[in-house]
């Protein structure tokens, strides 16, 4: 078990010692990050990447936010049984 404590503590320590080398900025006060011309394309680029994959829900999820919309993912009924939990 303490082998496992050891292992743990030098990967904390490996974390903690690039964790000043790779941080990213944050941004400053008042600045607006989300800008909707870069979120359409993320999630273009993000549909392009899911198309092939067979994933309905998936793209259906995409093309929703792409196009501003709610997604209409037709999702199954529960069974009666799930309710008692």
């Amino acid at each position: 078990m303490a082998l496992l404590w050891d292992n743990l503590a030098q990967q904390l320590d490996s974390v903690r010692s690039t964790q000043l080398a790779t941080a990213v900025p944050t941004p400053v006060m008042g600045q607006v990050t989300d800008d909707p011309s870069d979120r359409r394309l993320r999630l273009q680029k993000a549909l392009e990447a899911v198309k092939d994959s067979g994933n309905a829900m998936m793209i259906e999820s995409l093309t929703a936010a792409i196009e501003g919309r709610e997604a209409n993912l037709n999702l199954p009924e529960l069974p009666d049984g799930v309710a008692k939990f």
